[in-house]
């Protein structure tokens, strides 16, 4: 692909690597710039129903091991393109908050996660992570929390697959051993999942309508109730705060930070459009 648009066989390309784009930037005929400034979350999520990460305390644990910025240097490299965060609600909008990510927040604490695995009970059940090959923006996430997690004391399983076969998978509420799993990762355009009520992920309504993973949390879900009823945007920015306080106790999922996805194309192009859901496909006109 990236030979195409430097040959002029192709005009655009959505997501080039991130590791193309100083080649792509030295190119006097191509034009590199991110089109969705408010770019995405990348985060982790675990299964609710089945052991391990059936037991709270041990997802605290997991959750302490976790380091984003070794999540975003794998993933993204150029810290031009990435930025840590520990807002669900996302970082730079009304919403966002560093209330209960703490830990997160300052790289992890491996001691700290060692010391609470210990504790929680674990029985050294295997973790079985989904790691897809085939997407580059979603390679890197399992490879290194893996290896965060076993360096805390786990055990996992590291299972290579494509991104069709999770998306199949991870809707199966079977036992992990049975061709279910443990855990899998996933990004949101930013402006998807920046209030409590559009972040599918952060629902907790359990196996009955819940999102993948089963998280079952009815004060989460009273508190999106109250959420929407709320008079105020302060009241609501409080409300906010306290879902994602509950969020992190429970361990809904791992945000692991938020990052924008550059795209090139040929100056040959114009009337190209920006926005949070890019591409647009109008507006474009191309010369001879």
């Amino acid at each position: 692909a990236m030979n195409a648009l430097q040959s002029g066989d192709i005009d655009f390309v959505e997501n080039p690597s991130f590791d193309t784009l100083s080649i792509l930037e030295g190119d006097k005929d191509l034009k590199v710039d991110t089109l969705n400034k408010f770019g995405f979350q990348t985060l982790g999520r675990m299964n609710f129903l089945y052991p391990p990460f059936d037991n709270i305390k041990v997802r605290q644990a997991a959750l302490m091991a976790i380091n984003q910025k070794q999540v975003l240097d794998a993933l993204v490299g150029n810290p031009k393109y990435y930025k840590t965060c520990v807002a669900f609600f996302i970082c730079d909008t009304p919403f966002a908050s560093e209330v209960g990510g703490e830990t997160l927040l300052k790289g992890g604490d491996m001691a700290a996660a060692k010391k609470a695995l210990a504790e929680s009970g674990y029985d050294g059940t295997p973790v079985v992570i989904m790691a897809p090959g085939d997407v580059t923006t979603l390679k890197a996430q399992p490879v290194v929390v893996a290896q965060q997690l076993r360096d805390a004391g786990f055990k996992v399983d590291l299972q290579a697959t494509d991104w069709q076969t999770v998306v199949t998978r991870r809707a199966s509420q079977k036992a992990p051993k049975d061709g279910g799993w443990n855990m899998f990762f996933t990004n949101w355009v930013s402006a998807d999942v920046s209030n409590p009520i559009a972040n599918l992920s952060i629902g907790g309504q359990g196996k009955n309508g819940g999102w993948f993973g089963w998280a079952d949390d009815p004060k989460i879900e009273q508190l999106k109730d109250a959420f929407v009823r709320a008079p105020s945007l302060d009241e609501q920015k409080k409300i906010a705060a306290d879902i994602q306080k509950e969020a992190y106790e429970q361990v809904i999922y791992i945000p692991l930070g938020q990052y924008q996805g550059p795209s090139a194309w040929r100056k040959s192009l114009s009337g190209v459009l920006d926005g949070p859901a890019t591409p647009i496909f109008w507006n474009i006109d191309k010369s001879e």
